[in-house]
């Protein structure tokens, strides 16, 4: 199985950069290297151009100058932006290193003959170079075993020259690296040692080198044809242009194999095309992959472009793979989302993701340092990862379009949902009020105003009468009426605000409560402070109903407990029963319960009721905590009187 790799999108992954100075230092660094390693690729092309067009022995003194130059910027430059677009591939590297070797290449362009037999040696390296670099292309590594067998052919070729022959006489290495009549150091007239050594370089060599570069040539070739489509498509540029050039310089080498003391004069057109087409293809190449890497950018941009446009359709995730194998040229690719509550990949099929197949890779698409999407594809779509970055990037915006798409709708829904059961709670809070309101007016009407008018009938017969007997007995009756009266308001009172309530808060109001039920209720706790009139009543009633349900259900004997704490930011009430029970889920909520659930929901709270059969029951209430205001208005005891009346601010 092939190791998987991450790829980010948008942001540095915090694993690779420990510190945000570390991180500074490290960008800092790699910028100023890459400039200090462009200033010298300009200034060292600047140098060989005018070193190689002053030398006259030189046969294209002009074109050449021109060749060795772009040896060092053509490689450095192009190498450089592919390290900048592509840190993980080594591709860009080799370039650079390529472009370096360019440099002591100029040393081939003095007239001293041993600073011009060191320039003339450095041919080899960068043949070497160019082989490897060609080879590499586009993973930035050899693969294969034929691969590394030219490698090795080559160094070989390079090690045997270098040995039997520490300064050979000048060939043509590369086409138009030739001198007019003879080159820095070489005899007119050769010895029967040079005649030898000059025989090896005329035949030989031409041999080893056509044998390597049509080696090369088929091993571009195989690839091109073995590959997948994401291989065939990251080859489609820059391999052409290579297999050109090694086919040219076959053609070329070829040439001297049948000539070793020259070629014929019919045969000199044909070299002379060879020569100078082996010299421009050589330096297509690095602009071949330097227009490759382009390609694969501005194609990575039109797929993520068409793909974001189709996904804004909100496609499910099976859906969405099959737009993207399409585009990557992958059938078998497959997209999974991080599931955090598993820790793993979750397919299209909403099961973990299957462990890619032989042949297949892994990549993770992360945003913000978080992981984000899963790819699973052909191993050699690695080689585009523009492409993988783009169907990532597309992959997690439909994901995340998908999620906030369904958040949106569920929030909807549940504030739809919310809005309806406040219209009933509010509906069924005024139409409580108003039963109230007529209770009220039935109580006060056929109670205290009874009571009143009584009152008043007997103080006006007092008056009108003479006798004062009478007037003694009216007297007493109208107060006893009054005194009635006062009992009846100060019962309707305690009705709508009780007095331990308004005197000193839950905690005592509770208490007093619990006194009325003779040792059937308990207060466990109440060490808790005042708090808004609405919140106090609400919970008041809350609980005054929660004990009233309890002694009708849970029977006679039940044990009935009130605990009154603060915790955090709430006021927590908890009403236990230690009665049979019941099943929460079948009851449903009754007239009791809902108006409880009514009264806390108008304050921002909430009701629970738990209780299984067997087990007693729970009522546990849970309200915002809010100081009471010294202005807030409130039910207190008069100074003149028995009766309840209300400070306004």
């Amino acid at each position: 199985m092939t190791d998987g790799s991450v790829v980010r999108v948008g942001g540095v992954d915090g694993a690779h950069v420990h510190s945000s100075h570390a991180g500074s230092l490290w960008l800092w660094l790699g910028s100023r290297w890459k400039l200090a390693l462009a200033s010298i690729a300009v200034v060292s092309a600047l140098v060989a151009f005018w070193v190689t067009l002053r030398a006259g022995f030189l046969a294209y003194p002009a074109w050449l100058a021109f060749q060795k130059a772009d040896f060092i910027l053509g490689p450095i430059g192009v190498g450089l932006y592919w390290m900048n677009r592509r840190p993980a591939n080594r591709l860009g590297l080799l370039m650079v290193v390529l472009g370096l070797f360019g440099i002591p290449y100029i040393l081939e362009s003095s007239s001293n003959p041993t600073l011009f037999s060191v320039g003339s040696l450095t041919e080899f390296p960068l043949w070497l170079t160019i082989t490897i670099v060609t080879l590499a292309f586009p993973s930035g590594r050899l693969e294969r075993l034929p691969e590394w067998l030219i490698i090795t052919a080559v160094v070989g070729q390079i090690t045997l020259v270098s040995v039997l022959f520490a300064f050979p006489p000048h060939v043509a290495g590369f086409t138009i690296s030739t001198c007019h009549v003879l080159c820095p150091g070489q005899h007119p007239t050769p010895s029967a040692d040079s005649a030898g050594a000059w025989l090896f370089h005329q035949r030989i060599i031409p041999v080893m080198g056509t044998v390597v570069a049509l080696s090369t040539a088929g091993a571009i070739a195989l690839r091109f044809a073995t590959g997948t489509p994401p291989r065939r498509r990251a080859l489609a540029i820059g391999a052409p242009i290579a297999l050109l050039f090694m086919l040219v310089d076959a053609a070329y080498r070829g040439l001297f194999i049948f000539a070793p003391n020259g070629l014929a004069p019919s045969a000199r057109p044909i070299q002379n095309v060879l020569q100078w087409a082996d010299a421009a293809t050589r330096s297509l190449v690095w602009y071949g992959f330097l227009f490759a890497l382009i390609a694969a950018e501005l194609f990575a941009g039109r797929v993520l472009r068409n793909v974001v446009r189709r996904s804004l359709e909100h496609p499910s995730l099976r859906e969405l793979e099959g737009m993207l194998r399409g585009p990557l040229g992958d059938p078998g690719l497959r997209l999974g989302f991080w599931r955090p509550s598993t820790r793993d990949w979750v397919g299209s099929d909403g099961v973990g993701l299957a462990p890619p197949t032989p042949g297949q890779q892994l990549t993770e698409v992360a945003w913000d340092g978080r992981r984000g999407v899963a790819i699973v594809h052909d191993a050699q779509l690695a080689e585009d990862p523009e492409l993988l970055q783009a169907a990532g990037a597309a992959a997690l915006l439909a994901h995340e379009n998908t999620e906030l798409d369904g958040a949106w709708k569920s929030s909807l829904r549940e504030l739809r949902e919310s809005r309806d059961e406040l219209a009933d709670s509010r509906a069924r809070l005024a139409s409580a009020g108003e039963r109230e309101r007529r209770k009220l007016e039935r109580n006060l009407h056929d109670g205290a105003q009874q009571q009143l008018v009584a009152a008043a009938i007997n103080l006006t017969v007092a008056v009108q009468t003479e006798d004062e007997r009478e007037q003694y007995q009216r007297i007493a009756d109208a107060r006893t009426e009054i005194d009635r009266a006062l009992s009846e308001l100060r019962e309707i009172a305690h009705g709508i605000y009780p007095t331990a309530l308004a005197r000193s808060g839950l905690g005592l109001a509770f208490e007093w409560l619990a006194g009325r039920h003779r040792g059937n209720l308990i207060v466990t706790e109440t060490a808790v402070g005042r708090f808004a009139p609405e919140i106090e009543l609400a919970v008041y009633y809350c609980g005054l109903e929660a004990v009233q349900n309890a002694s009708k259900h849970a029977g006679p004997d039940a044990r009935i407990s009130i605990r009154l704490y603060v915790e955090m930011d709430q006021l927590r009430l908890e009403v236990r029963d230690n009665g049979s029970g019941f099943d929460v889920a079948r009851a449903g909520d009754g007239d009791g319960l809902q108006n409880m659930r009514d009264r806390i929901t108008a304050i921002g709270g909430r009701v629970d009721v738990i209780s299984k059969p067997g087990q007693g029951t729970l009522v546990a209430v849970s309200a915002p905590v809010r100081a009471a205001s010294p202005d807030s208005t409130r039910p207190i005891e008069s100074d003149t009187g028995p009766f309840e009346k209300v400070r306004t601010s």
